[in-house]
């Protein structure tokens, strides 16, 4: 029988969680604890995501960096219970604190149910890459923000048309009355990402996920739809999670950053001790391979060597000792590190920052116990 058919979706227990039986700290709007998402394939099981914990500050932007391959789509997508089959989330806590203060465990929550649909844009909602292919090339713009407002609010179809046209120009689109009823193909590049944000925004979730917003776009536009993602957060209090690979523009958006390696967070922490004292190699390789302002001459860029793996063919160890300049033979090609608290904001995966010695017995004595 092939794994996919195995799948079962919805996960055994409440979704639904008392402030105390969360535990969740009254700072944050979302608590990801040792989050899994798996993809059962017929050659194997695929750990896309595979141990990730990391928390949301309410009225904050939280970073989420890596190469592609790292995993970060797939965890901002398990965030919305958006996985597609053979994917699942497996095990781990993804705690939301919702609108009206009641806190769910969106993990164990039917990815199809009706809970879910009410979670989805009314508390998080998610800015695609590229939109035309979130964006319906068949239907307007319009439409397409005013079926997301009345999902979710009890408005008739003129009320509904209003707010689209008030969002819309809350994203700055030029000429919104006359845009609404514009076509993606009729937009350009720029425009197709504010009506996006604007469908996002519309019914003012507390969360937005913006999943590489700005890849697609040229430099002027980039900056502008950044602009824009501050000023709205600043006016709406809403938390931005801002996945990408560009470490610069996180230096330029976020409050904190959870820096993702093949299914993992290796390091996490306010973004000006990340960029001050980066303590994973990886997060050092990052920062080594931004262009640097203000360098006059030809500046050779350092690329970091080898690729991120496929998760199915994932290193033993810590995932990151093939591509280390840090390696330590023996050691981080057998030992999976923890993500270790460093003081009091920081946390980082690398056994160069770990008890060796114990992490060695404590391996040892697991492989005794299992024979």
């Amino acid at each position: 029988m092939l794994l996919r058919k195995k799948i079962q979706y919805g996960r055994p227990g409440s979704a639904i969680l008392d402030a105390d039986a969360a535990g969740m700290r009254p700072e944050n709007l979302v608590e990801v604890r040792n989050l899994q998402t798996h993809f059962f394939t017929d050659r194997g099981i695929v750990k896309a995501v595979d141990g990730v914990s990391f928390a949301v500050p309410k009225g904050k932007t939280i970073g989420i960096v890596g190469e592609s391959g790292s995993g970060k789509s797939i965890t901002a997508r398990s965030l919305m219970s958006l996985i597609d089959p053979p994917g699942r989330i497996v095990s781990g806590e993804i705690l939301l604190e919702r609108q009206d203060g009641q806190i769910v465990d969106i993990a164990r929550l039917d990815p199809f149910g009706s809970e879910i649909r009410a979670i989805r844009g009314a508390d998080i909602a998610l800015i695609f890459q590229e939109p035309m292919a979130a964006l319906s090339p068949v239907h307007t713009i319009g439409n397409q923000i005013i079926e997301m407002i009345q999902i979710h609010e009890d408005l008739d179809d003129k009320a509904a048309r209003d707010k689209a046209i008030d969002m819309l120009r809350r994203v700055d689109m030029p000429k919104a009355e006359q845009r609404i009823d514009a076509y993606t193909f009729e937009l350009s590049g720029g425009m197709r990402q504010r009506a996006m944000i604007a469908m996002a925004l519309a019914c003012r979730p507390r969360l937005v996920i913006a999943d590489e917003p700005t890849t697609a776009l040229d430099v002027t536009t980039q900056a502008t739809i950044l602009d824009l993602l501050r000023e709205l957060q600043s006016r709406d209090e809403m938390s931005v999670m801002f996945i990408t690979h560009d470490l610069g523009v996180v230096a330029e958006i976020a409050d904190e950053v959870a820096v993702m390696y093949l299914g993992r967070v290796v390091e996490r922490g306010p973004v000006d001790d990340i960029f001050e004292q980066p303590m994973h190699p990886y997060t050092r390789a990052l920062i080594r391979s931004i262009p640097k302002l203000g360098v006059r001459g030809r500046h050779r860029l350092e690329a970091i060597s080898g690729m991120v793996p496929h998760p199915s063919n994932r290193p033993q160890g810590c995932p990151f000792h093939d591509r280390c300049p840090e390696f330590m033979p023996g050691v981080c090609d057998r030992i999976v590190p923890p993500l270790e608290k460093i003081g009091e904001r920081r946390d980082v995966s690398c056994l160069l920052h770990s008890d060796v010695e114990a992490l060695k017995a404590a391996s040892e004595q697991e492989t005794t116990s299992d024979e």
